[in-house]
């Protein structure tokens, strides 16, 4: 990024700060695991092949014209196909759009993705399109050598035809009795007889018990997080907001999400950790995603994005 203008990241690492201005800066669709031998997916995850992957966007629209990104032409834009199921069922295929970069840790300690970004649906059938938008957020998937941990955020927009608008964290439900999702081999073990499935608390975007109300066996519903974002008057009119979310890794606990004048204070809450999967040691892979609510296609554009490590809780109150 030419500048760190708007951003206030922590002061040991900047990991990446990443400018859609200049590409898609290694950002890929996630896609799930590949079978040579049978030259197919995972039979678990063969339905998990049509999520959108990410483009470089303008934000051109057929009325307003060309709206560009917050410091430039260029923002990453996610999107969805025109499909939904209920809000108490798991994901039509199609339904999410995802973005995932892959790197390594470099630090323990404190860890924070902030970002500019805007959402909207597309401008093809009457109405504004708020309610065509589920929900969209941002997480880690993190790991060491000892085990595996979703941190993440996710703002909940609306469920079936009712209007939700509050934040939610990566966490699982431990008093649900519900069964996670699909239950089949999901990844190559480290020997060949090791089989390898999906624990409680792993890809929480599409697995978990899911309720009309937009709760899920795998998200926490912060508290007092009610917060109504800017959605203009047309889908092609559209405001850039600010997000952050911070983690203590040594903890394994969240610290704070600020989205745009709002901050919440997570300390005290866990997120969920699982046992280790093979080969994946030391892996930080950032996730974006947006789902749809009904049978509109909707967008999330990503301006910039930033995450960088710290060492102290004073970095993160300054």
């Amino acid at each position: 990024m030419d500048t760190m203008h708007g951003y206030r990241p922590l002061k040991k690492n900047i990991l990446f700060a990443d400018d859609f201005d200049k590409g898609l800066n290694g950002w890929i669709n996630l896609m799930p695991n590949f079978r040579q031998d049978i030259f197919n997916y995972y039979p678990a995850q063969q339905g998990w092949t049509s999520w959108g992957p990410p483009m470089l966007s303008s934000a051109t629209y057929g009325y307003a014209g060309t709206h560009g990104s917050l410091h430039g032409t260029y923002s990453m834009k996610l999107s969805t196909r025109p499909v939904a199921n209920p809000a108490d069922q798991l994901p039509a295929p199609g339904s999410q759009g995802i973005a995932i970069k892959r790197l390594t840790h470099i630090d323990k300690g404190f860890l924070k993705c902030e970002m500019y970004y805007t959402f909207t649906a597309e401008q093809n059938i009457p109405g504004i399109g708020e309610d065509a938008i589920r929900a969209f957020g941002f997480f880690w998937d993190s790991t060491d050598e000892e085990s595996r941990t979703f941190y993440g955020a996710r703002y909940m927009n609306c469920a079936n035809d009712s209007m939700q608008q509050r934040w939610q964290v990566f966490q699982v439900n431990k008093e649900s009795k519900e069964p996670w999702g699909y239950e089949g081999e999901s990844a190559p073990g480290d020997t060949k007889d090791e089989k390898v499935t999906l624990a409680k608390g792993i890809d929480t975007i599409w697995l978990g018990k899911r309720y009309s109300n937009g709760s899920t066996d795998g998200f926490y519903d912060i508290p007092n997080s009610s917060q109504k974002l800017c959605y203009n008057e047309t889908p092609d009119k559209i405001n850039w907001h600010y997000f952050s979310l911070t983690v203590d890794l040594d903890k394994g606990e969240y610290v704070e999400l600020c989205s745009v004048n709002k901050r919440f204070d997570l300390r005290g809450i866990a997120a969920t950790t699982v046992g280790r999967y093979p080969r994946i040691d030391w892996l930080l892979n950032p996730v974006l995603f947006i789902e749809g609510n009904d049978n509109r296609r909707v967008f999330l554009y990503v301006d910039s994005i930033v995450n960088s490590t710290g060492s102290s809780l004073e970095e993160i109150n300054k």
